[in-house]
């Protein structure tokens, strides 16, 4: 049936009196009269169509009904609470944006003065983890994440596809005829990310050889790590060779020419989105952020795609 306009100001009136055991210590608790909270629950009862509360002038006791109501609206009442709450702080509290600590490291962090030199008076506080946690719950307000699933709880925008590649210090590998002979790489050691290699997709390297009709010896030579901005940057030191994602290598590769790239570029399933709470969507600095984000993170991608093409054109 359609929400009566009453029924937000009943439910607060009633989930108190059921919390505060009374009528007279939820009257107290919310600053109306007896009567007022009386007529609420009421009003209620009469919107819905059933017993709330059986009550006397000894007792009260929550119906099953009402017991069931309660249950049902109380968390939905604290986390609207908790919205509104966070919706009026959000243009004096530092947004806070959680990411992977390897574009954070890589890619946001090289970033950052360009970011608080557009907007001064949005300070960005900036959560590294690579696990996916709940916006809501969390009091988060944005995300973003390298995903191929669509959550309809959250807003998501779509930023860019992401690109992997094999990469080396120039150290290492003075050969630049790799790129159409990606057995050869096997001849050196491999930098791994344990994490990319757990979901065998083409950031990893049972993925990426598989999509080159290479197998991954039993017996290659590796060395393991658990995030990819440090295999990264072993192969920087010229440990070995590692599989690079495009948004994570602008200024090594492109700036500092730090290394080079020595195998082909394969699109990953996975692509960037922007992520918040619907609740939060369009707020002003919100919507802020992700333009910034959204502008930048495709122009770095583009940039070394480019670069990409050119080096792949000329083997």
């Amino acid at each position: 049936m359609p929400l009566h306009p009453a029924t937000l100001t009943c439910l607060q009136v009633f989930n108190a009196i059921v919390e505060e055991g009374s009528f007279s210590k939820a009257s107290e608790r919310l600053g109306l009269t007896q009567s007022a909270v009386s007529h609420r629950v009421k009003q209620l009862e009469d919107i819905v169509g059933v017993t709330l509360i059986n009550r006397t002038t000894r007792y009260m006791k929550v119906s099953d009904a009402g017991q069931r109501l309660y249950n049902q609206s109380r968390l939905n009442l604290v986390e609207l609470e908790r919205t509104l709450s966070s919706l009026g702080s959000m243009s004096e509290s530092p947004l806070s944006l959680t990411i992977i600590s390897s574009l954070a490291t890589k890619w946001l962090l090289p970033k950052l003065h360009n970011y608080n030199q557009h907007y001064p008076a949005q300070p960005l506080s900036v959560l590294s983890d690579d696990k996916i946690i709940d916006l809501n719950y969390e009091g988060v307000d944005a995300a973003i994440r390298l995903t191929n699933v669509v959550d309809p709880s959250l807003h998501m925008s779509f930023i860019c596809d992401e690109w992997v590649f094999p990469v080396a210090s120039k150290s290492l590998i003075k050969s630049n005829n790799l790129i159409e002979q990606p057995k050869r790489l096997l001849d050196f050691p491999l930098m791994l990310d344990v994490v990319a290699e757990k979901g065998n997709d083409e950031s990893s390297w049972k993925g990426w050889l598989k999509n080159q009709g290479v197998d991954l010896p039993v017996n290659q030579s590796v060395q393991n790590f658990n995030r990819t901005d440090m295999a990264l940057q072993a192969s920087v030191a010229g440990q070995g060779i590692a599989i690079a994602r495009a948004s994570l290598v602008e200024t090594d590769m492109l700036e500092m020419q730090l290394f080079q790239q020595v195998g082909r570029a394969i699109k990953m399933k996975y692509s960037y989105y922007f992520v918040c709470p619907h609740a939060k969507a369009e707020h002003p600095v919100i919507v802020n952020l992700r333009e910034w984000v959204t502008k930048e993170l495709q122009k770095s991608v583009s940039r070394v795609k480019l670069f990409l093409v050119l080096c792949e054109s000329s083997n």
